[in-house]
């Protein structure tokens, strides 16, 4: 398996002038999101969809699209509604790539921070 250079493809993002969004799914990959994961919040984006719309858009099962709704509700880079039809629903749609770059940038600092106690505390015993 050849390990992906994440510093690399920021930066030939940034020279190439991409998309804020484009930059930030590079980062998503590398906090490990699935590309499924990445696809869904890109979908969600452009519009607010429900689970089975997401599945007939992305061609992907209704327990798998729930698996990954569900993670990236839980790291906060989606929004859960209920609408009113025929019965209730829930819809989704994506927090705006500025909130979701903020989002991100927490949660690299929160890595930092960790890898900075553990490396205080291995010095500690030499």
């Amino acid at each position: 398996m050849v390990k992906r250079n994440y510093v690399e493809d920021i930066e030939k993002a940034l020279n190439e002038r991409k998309k804020p969004v484009e930059l930030l799914n590079i980062i998503f990959t590398f906090l490990n999101l699935k590309s499924v994961e990445i696809k869904i919040y890109n979908l969600l984006l452009k519009t607010s969809l429900t689970i089975k719309q997401i599945e007939k858009q992305l061609n992907i099962s209704e327990r798998t699209i729930r698996k990954y709704i569900k993670r990236l509700d839980e790291e906060g880079f989606i929004i859960r509604t209920v609408e009113q039809g025929k019965r209730l629903k829930y819809v989704y749609r994506a927090v705006p790539v500025q909130e979701a770059w903020e989002n991100v940038k927490d949660k690299i600092e929160n890595i930092l921070e960790d890898i900075t106690k553990v490396l205080k505390m291995k010095t500690m015993f030499f």
